[in-house]
């Protein structure tokens, strides 16, 4: 194969799977170096103890897309990633460790080195109890000028602080934080910082700190096209419910487990936010069939999900089956028992009705 150039043999590789790709760089010396400089994807777990990471970097120095993951993930890894994937736009971190002080196992030094080695940088995952503090965000943040997206999953030490230095950001268009210790106060920095004319998807689940105060505030995001909020429990009322319906650029809204928001909240939803797209309900119990059809004749919806629901009937899903003229194919999920109940028979459905209901599993 000595006679195609490297040129050619970048073609090949192109069309290779994933799969395939090791046994390509096989073949031979060239084919191993064009591999390598052709991969913008990589996955690597550092918990093996023969990896080597700055070989494994210098091997593919066009990385675009990097996963790490492992528990012995360390200030030294990152600062390895800064100083080899200058063309890096995404990374995924996962850290294992569930030892951390309240600076997280990721410091602000690698961060911040990490943000100006990698000036494309504009996605980056953090997943683990102790991944990253308070610090280590805003050390990114100083260096990631073109960061859009940041997702923070499962972190114990991310508070109001990290959110007073990302709602000054006026790049970050999508934030999601899961189980991290956030309050209204952190809110009330997202809305009336830059960020609140940035962030068009917002995702914000907690046990504690959010109540209808802070779901208020988010009425100033005038940018907010998603909003996904979720295990604030009874602390979150048909006050913030309300309040959402105000945001006129809402498309996608998804409340789960909000346990005080009622019908109430269903006709705000239904008569402001005319440009919604898809409402995903639940276990919002208080919710029942009466705020659900107050959606038929809504214009734009697409999708309805009325998982964890027990207050509503067939004859409430088929008002909006045939009112809403945008529903999609097998876009109303309901759960799968509600099929077992002789009155959600197929044969009492009118057509319509049959062709967007879905029937799904749901274990709460």
């Amino acid at each position: 194969m000595s006679f195609l150039n490297d040129d050619l043999v970048g073609q090949i590789v192109n069309k290779v799977t994933k799969d395939d790709r090791k046994s390509f760089s096989e073949v031979c010396t060239q084919w191993f170096k064009v591999e390598g400089l052709s991969r913008s994807s990589l996955s690597v777990c550092l918990d093996r103890f023969d990896f080597d990471l700055g070989g494994a970097l210098t091997r593919f120095p066009n990385i675009i897309d990097l996963v790490v993951w492992g528990s012995s993930t360390t200030d030294t890894h990152l600062e390895l990633i800064a100083q080899n994937c200058p063309k890096l736009e995404s990374i995924i971190i996962y850290c294992d460790d569930d030892q951390g002080s309240g600076d997280g196992i990721l410091g602000a030094k690698c961060l911040l080195a990490l943000g100006n080695g990698c000036p494309k940088l504009s996605q980056v995952k953090f997943v683990g109890s102790f991944a990253v503090g308070d610090s280590g965000v805003v050390a990114l943040l100083h260096s990631a000028h073109h960061l859009k997206a940041l997702v923070v999953l499962r972190n114990r030490l991310i508070s109001d602080e990290a959110l007073r230095a990302i709602g000054c950001s006026s790049s970050i268009t999508l934030l999601k934080l899961v189980l991290c210790d956030i309050t209204d106060v952190g809110l009330g920095f997202l809305a009336n910082g830059s960020a609140s004319k940035a962030i068009k998807e917002l995702v914000l689940a907690t046990y504690h700190g959010v109540t209808d105060t802070g779901v208020e505030l988010l009425c100033r995001m005038c940018s907010l096209e998603r909003l996904d909020l979720s295990c604030c429990g009874e602390l979150v009322t048909d006050i913030g419910g309300v309040a959402i319906s105000t945001i006129q650029t809402l498309k996608e809204l998804r409340l789960e487990s909000l346990t005080s928001v009622s019908d109430t909240t269903m006709v705000a939803l239904a008569q402001n936010c005319r440009n919604l797209e898809v409402l995903e309900l639940q276990e919002c119990f208080r919710v029942t069939g009466a705020g659900i059809r107050t959606f038929s004749g809504h214009k734009g919806l697409r999708r309805l999900g009325l998982l964890g629901l027990i207050n509503f009937s067939q004859v409430d899903v088929e008002i909006v089956a045939l009112g809403c003229p945008l529903l999609e194919s097998e876009s109303v999920l309901v759960d799968s028992y509600w099929s077992l109940d002789p009155t959600w028979s197929s044969e009492l459905m009118h057509d319509n009705t049959k062709r967007v209901i879905k029937f799904v599993h749901f274990y709460s």
